[in-house]
């Protein structure tokens, strides 16, 4: 099957418009003193000490000498939000986002999307045609951002993607990942429910993960309404989720079928298709 196509996505707005809406300017970080900044805002984000920062400042200093996109968004002086891409090989026409983050004060505001509109436009400026990525399938909002409005779309999963993580967002958990890609020719709309879809994982219960078998597909992969708020209530349930998101994408994955899109409800629909 392929997937169907659902509703157009709502069109984006251009990075002027997204930073008056959030009320930022972003730009690159080039000095030491703004490196520093951004190296302190990861481990206030990440929720890690100073020296364990996601990257440390001389890392972002060294990646955006280099030629990466080392972006931040900044209220007037301050610094409250950063995002940083890096080429693939030599050559490449792809962007890779190795890290996103906005200051909890400013949640809310659209700084991220600001951010990641200008990481496209700094992507296209320097002859790169898409971008890739990763996010935990489990946290909904990203999903949807990811999917449905920026219109990228699924090309792997990659259980335990990362190593043990120490900091304060991944401490415990698995690091299960799905590698999003962002072609910015060709966003994918939307996808509708097909007739005939069967829920395989539901949330049930107090949000109890729930397995069914499931028969030929195509198939809806519920999600969690919000799986950060389950992991500091009840980590054991959350990784319950975990390990229940991981079976079946196993299981979709030995009969060939792909995540396809994410529905306005908070599921993955997986079938066979070419999205």
């Amino acid at each position: 099957m392929v997937a169907p196509p659902g509703r157009a996505p709502t069109p984006l707005p251009t990075v002027a418009q997204a930073c008056a809406r959030a009320g930022v300017t972003v730009r690159e970080v080039h000095s030491g003193a703004e490196c520093v900044a951004g190296a302190a805002l990861l481990a206030d984000i990440w929720g890690t000490a100073a020296e364990a920062a996601p990257l440390q400042s001389d890392v972002l200093l060294s990646l955006g000498h280099a030629g990466g996109a080392v972006l931040g968004a900044f209220a007037g002086d301050e610094l409250i939000g950063l995002t940083v891409g890096i080429a693939g090989r030599p050559g490449s026409p792809e962007l890779y986002s190795l890290i996103a983050g906005v200051a909890a004060a400013a949640a809310g505001r659209g700084v991220g999307v600001a951010l990641k509109l200008a990481q496209r436009d700094w992507a296209l400026a320097h002859g790169a045609t898409r971008m890739r990525w990763t996010y935990d399938p489990l946290i909904r909002r990203n999903a949807h951002f990811n999917l449905n409005r920026l219109g990228a779309h699924i090309v792997e999963f990659v259980p335990d993607f990362y190593p043990p993580m120490t900091d304060a967002v991944n401490a415990g958990d698995l690091t299960d990942r799905l590698i999003a890609v962002w072609d910015f020719a060709d966003p994918r709309p939307p996808v509708s429910v097909p007739a005939g879809a069967e829920t395989v994982l539901a949330a049930g219960d107090d949000e109890e993960p729930v397995l069914t078998p499931g028969g030929p597909g195509p198939w809806l992969i519920e999600t969690p309404t919000d799986i950060e708020a389950i992991r500091r209530a009840d980590p054991t349930r959350a990784h319950r989720w975990r390990l229940a998101l991981r079976e079946v994408l196993h299981r979709a994955e030995r009969l060939d079928y792909r995540v396809l899109g994410f529905t306005g409800d908070g599921a993955y629909l997986a079938g066979r298709g070419d999205r």
